[in-house]
């Protein structure tokens, strides 16, 4: 009776941290806004679960990382959020190669995105083991599965340009 009691207790704490969001301490680390050109499409936040402090694993993606998207623009079509997002992944592709090789996965991730508002929040939380799940309105809409592809969506925010990344950084740059 006891290992079975012991067992009901292991289950429920196992089926209690099932969902991504319960299972995580996000720390903000840091923001800035991400630029097109003489576009500011969003203001990104970086979130990091609480005690991670290597800036080289973050961008390597081997830990789980957040990212939420505050849209600046007042409205913007679904064509409008599929060129800010085509942009912005071709560019931190490993190769042209690779890119043309996940043409599909892109258009597929593309095709799900919506219409965006001022100050609609978009959330990406990145597992190395699950890849991207992107919420809208804390309702996941899409999940995307496969390195290159991951790899390429956190570059583009981690690297985009020095003082985008070290203020996606700053928190941690203040520790070291």
């Amino acid at each position: 009776m006891r290992k079975i009691l012991i067992i009901f207790i292991f289950l429920v704490v196992s089926l209690g941290q099932a969902t991504p969001n319960s299972r995580t301490h996000w720390v903000n680390i840091g923001e800035g806004t991400y630029d097109q050109g003489f576009l500011f499409p969003y203001r990104v936040k970086l979130f990091v679960p609480y005690g991670v402090r290597d800036i080289n694993d973050i961008k390597e993606g081997v830990i789980p990382l957040k990212f939420e998207l505050d849209w600046l623009l007042i409205k913007s079509s679904k064509k409008e959020v599929k060129k800010i997002f085509t942009n912005q992944i071709r560019e931190y592709y490993s190769n042209p190669e690779s890119y043309k090789l996940s043409k599909n996965l892109i258009n597929l991730f593309l095709t799900k995105l919506p219409t965006v508002n001022k100050h609609d929040l978009w959330v990406f939380e990145y597992y190395p083991d699950e890849g991207t799940k992107l919420y809208f309105n804390n309702k996941q809409i899409y999940h995307v599965v496969g390195a290159e592809f991951n790899r390429a969506l956190i570059q583009s925010w981690l690297n985009k340009s020095p003082v985008l990344t070290s203020n996606l950084f700053t928190r941690l740059i203040k520790l070291q």
